[in-house]
């Protein structure tokens, strides 16, 4: 029976039911590293419970050994039903003991298993958001449900074992003095999901926290671990000065002590998050270890989560959401304070630009598509839970945030937050709670902004529109609002902006005025009043950038009238890398919504290449024109433009400064061009020696870059794609230094071989062998797109046939990975919308399976989306060439 999707009135009814005190959790990792595929468990719960009543306890499970309740031990046949353990006959106060196995992880849910190709030690992370919990230990798995937890590992004396709470003792098993038990101390009063546990061969770095906020919790303990085979490029001593400096930012912030003994951070193999908030143990990505060396946006990324998962100890862990309809009240306050994290306490003043350049556009993407919700949404299941971790909880609602103090005041936030904390520590909360607390110390209408921007969905676009006398003279200038149809007018979309008015002078822009606009709620267009300065600067502009300061949550289309040919031709000579990055941010969105041909924003972007300075735009531009070329632009077009930007890259490649941000961002860039064009062949040749062992000095075309590992298999994967390196120096690449580098590299470049029997393997490794990781899957997906789509034809109608049997027999993750990444690609030499034979398969299956899970259905119509939306732009581009 499968029955893992709880609802949310199943959650609500046993949250009614019952209230859980604590847990003590026994797990057995002896045999971890003999590769076992299950390890024993032990748990007992105590909890209070209307007398006389049943609920359920959660446990997907290997096998259930036992189960006692209350000293009664319950028939296994009668109480097991799949992922549920029926539990009959309450008592006002009960104990439950349940011994059973638990499997261990390759999908990076629950715990998951990594042995390091490097040197064959073992790893084991938890990782268990939104309910992967009980994939380790039974447990009642739902956010409200809060209990103190005492936790024991059983492993290798030698390993390195931690979770949430201090160790408190440690003891030698009697029969083997190579095992011991390690004992920790009581968890607070937390949920499930962030509960966590640690175990293996890590590398650990410590230091101390000694506050100089005058709000503090004191000195507390800092850990970091890594594998041993990182360990060397492992910069723990910038890891601990974010820490320090986050510490001290959000304890003064929230006038509220951190709320937990000790701050260790995990960067851990195959995540499949960026980070993940357990108090007391956060886990990361070790993507965050920059092996191949780091740029600022990198390490201003890493700041930003950092800063992220702090912030968490408060937004969600100390006060945490009653169930998943009020995810944003962790995720989209946690998005915000991670870039405030990042610029304020840390010093990375261009995390707002990333903000506004980066996030928003996940966000603006997300909220197009037809399966875009409210920001708090209903969540009627587990399912739909897992799937709103999105571009809508996240970057939307931390832009909702950021609106919210324009419109308040920061300061005002700021005291709603710490009222929030005090009033509701250690609790559960909704909507309601948090602005009833913001409604006590503002005088603004807080629940009609609610109204119109947390519980509706759908994104606007906002343009300026010039309005002339009969002389031709500007008279005045109207802003006008195109409300998405899920707004309705009666409701309106507020906003409040900044126009900045720009001149082009000796070949740059430059912002020669800001005026202050506003657009009242339900307004779809509004006159501007200027004075007759303003009127003048407006008149002169060269461009006009709505939006400035990134006030807003809206699309901004830039038209002739108001400078889009002047944007698209001097975007990056303005000073301000804000103002850059919103005008970059316009003329992306402009080219996925075909109203700018790609072949323009590909230009613009090699007209700047040379002049961006900034490591965030200049990563972000390169990558669009990328996209731009290779989905929005017909296949017949797309030749000219990779030889064109190849060369554009090349050419401001001999004009970077060694050892530069700028130099190492378009080394990376001009190895994945390679994958495109035969230009790139003799540079990926020669840095491809990387992968096959040390080479001393630095790349001839980009002095002070290292010949590396990173940069020598993403040299291989683009010789691979255009079959240039074989199989037998792909193993010996792979041979030379064992790595998880090397095996994902390994794993990508022979499914991107443009061979018939390459994607034949490459098909049946990811949808036939459970045993692949899902880092290993991914990397094969991802090189089974490469190449002709001649090769993949054959796979579409397999492609439809496995969606229902990959969605039943693989955990969520690892079956919405196999579902984005096998989805074929569309090209309009195929057919057009009406007729394409990919979209109309995609209809098709949803038209036969109105009756499938919902997740899946969401997924598929994300999908043909995404389809029909790189056809349009194709379509687009032929008629405007």
């Amino acid at each position: 029976m499968n029955n893992e999707n709880l609802s949310q009135q199943e959650a609500a009814t046993r949250a009614d039911l019952i209230t859980v005190d604590t847990y003590d959790v026994h797990i057995d990792l002896t045999h971890a590293a003999a590769g076992f595929e299950t390890f024993p468990v032990a748990t007992t719960v105590r909890f209070t419970a209307a007398a006389g009543q049943s609920t359920f306890i959660d446990y997907i499970h290997q096998a259930v050994d036992s189960v006692k309740l209350n000293g009664k031990t319950l028939h296994l046949d009668d109480v097991v039903q799949g992922s549920r353990i029926t539990l009959p006959n309450l008592e006002k106060e009960n104990t439950l003991t349940i011994k059973g196995r638990s499997y261990y992880s390759r999908s990076g849910e629950g715990l998951h298993r990594y042995t390091d190709p490097a040197d064959n030690r073992t790893y084991l992370y938890t990782q268990y958001e939104p309910a992967d919990c009980r994939r380790v230990f039974p447990c009642f798995e739902q956010p409200d449900l809060k209990a103190v937890f005492n936790f024991r590992v059983t492993a290798p004396k030698t390993w390195v074992v931690s979770s949430n709470a201090e160790l408190e003792r440690e003891l030698e098993d009697p029969s083997d003095s190579t095992i011991s038990k390690r004992v920790f101390k009581p968890t607070a009063r937390i949920s499930t999901y962030i509960t966590a546990i640690l175990a293996g061969e890590y590398f650990v770095a410590r230091d101390t926290y000694s506050p100089k906020a005058s709000v503090n919790s004191g000195n507390i303990p800092l850990v970091a671990y890594c594998r041993q085979s990182l360990a060397e490029h492992f910069d723990h001593d910038n890891i601990f000065a974010v820490t320090k400096q986050g510490l001290d930012f959000f304890q003064e912030l929230f006038d509220y002590p951190y709320p937990y003994p000790k701050y260790e951070q995990a960067f851990v193999p195959e995540y499949n998050l960026g980070a993940m908030e357990n108090p007391g143990l956060v886990t990361f990505t070790e993507n965050y270890i920059f092996v191949s060396g780091a740029d600022q946006s990198q390490l201003e990324s890493r700041a930003n989560v950092i800063c992220h998962e702090m912030s968490h100890m408060w937004f969600g862990d100390l006060v945490t959401m009653k169930w998943w309809n009020d995810l944003w009240l962790k995720e989209s306050f946690a998005d915000f304070m991670g870039h405030l994290g990042a610029a304020e306490a840390n010093g990375y003043k261009e995390s707002w630009v990333t903000f506004a350049n980066s996030r928003k556009a996940w966000a603006y993407r997300q909220d197009q598509l037809p399966t875009t919700h409210p920001i708090v949404a209903e969540i009627p299941h587990l399912e739909a839970a897992r799937q709103n971790f999105d571009g809508i909880t996240y970057a939307k609602g931390a832009s909702a945030l950021k609106q919210l103090v324009a419109y308040v005041g920061f300061d005002e936030f700021i005291d709603a937050a710490r009222l929030y904390f005090k009033r509701h520590a250690w609790d559960n909360t909704t909507l309601d709670d948090f602005l009833a607390a913001l409604d006590e110390v503002s005088d603004r209408d807080v629940r009609s902004w609610a109204d119109a921007w947390l519980l509706t969905s759908g994104l606007s676009e906002l343009s300026c529109r010039l309005v002339r006398d009969a002389q031709g003279n500007l008279a005045t200038l109207t802003v006008q609002q195109v409300l998405p149809p899920e707004v309705p007018a009666s409701i309106g979309r507020p906003h409040r902006l900044q126009l900045a008015t720009l001149a082009l002078a000796h070949g740059r822009l430059t912002q020669t005025a800001s005026i202050p606009l506003e657009m009242p709620a339900g307004t779809e267009e509004a006159q501007v009043n200027l004075s007759a300065d303003e009127l003048a600067q407006v008149a002169d502009a060269a461009v006009l950038l709505l939006n400035a300061e990134d006030l807003t949550y809206a699309k901004v289309a830039l038209t002739e009238e108001t400078g889009l040919s002047t944007a698209l031709s001097h975007v990056s000579t303005l000073e301000d890398p804000l103002s850059r990055g919103l005008l970059w941010g316009s003329l992306w969105n402009m080219t996925r919504d075909s109203k700018l041909e790609a072949s323009r924003f590909v230009t613009a972007v090699c007209q700047a290449l040379p002049q961006e300075k900034s490591a965030t735009l200049l990563s972000n531009i390169v990558a669009q024109a990328q996209s731009a070329i290779s989905l929005y632009t017909p296949q017949d077009q797309r030749g000219t433009l990779w030889d064109t930007l190849y060369q554009a890259l090349l050419s401001a490649l001999e004009t970077a400064a060694p050892g530069s941000d700028e130099q190492l961002i378009m080394v990376r860039t001009a190895l994945s061009l390679a994958s495109h064009t035969r230009l790139g062949s003799d540079f990926a040749r020669d840095v491809a020696r990387g992968a096959y062992g040390p080479v001393d000095g630095h790349i001839p075309q980009a002095p002070g870059v290292s010949y590396n590992q990173t940069l020598g298999w993403k040299a291989l994967n683009a010789l691979a794609v255009n079959q240039q390196v074989t199989e037998q120096e792909l193993a010996q690449a792979r041979s030379y230094s064992p790595s998880a580098t090397a095996e994902r590299g390994y794993a990508f470049a022979l499914a991107a071989l443009p061979t018939a029997e390459a994607k034949a393997k490459a098909w049946e490794a990811v949808t036939g062998n459970p045993d692949l990781s899902n880092d290993l899957l991914s990397a094969t997906a991802a090189g089974f797109q490469q190449g002709p789509e001649s090769l993949r034809t054959e796979y579409r109608s397999r492609y439809f046939e496995l969606l229902a049997k990959t969605w039943g027999e693989r955990s969520g993750g690892m079956a919405t990975r196999i579902i984005r990444g096998l989805y074929p690609a569309v090209e309009l030499a195929e057919g057009t919308l009406d007729n394409h034979p990919v979209i109309t398969a995609t209809k098709d299956w949803l038209s036969q399976n109105q009756d499938a899970p919902t997740a899946l259905v969401r997924l598929i119509r994300e999908l043909l989306d995404d389809a029909q939306r790189i056809l349009a732009a194709q379509e687009f581009n032929t008629a405007g060439r």
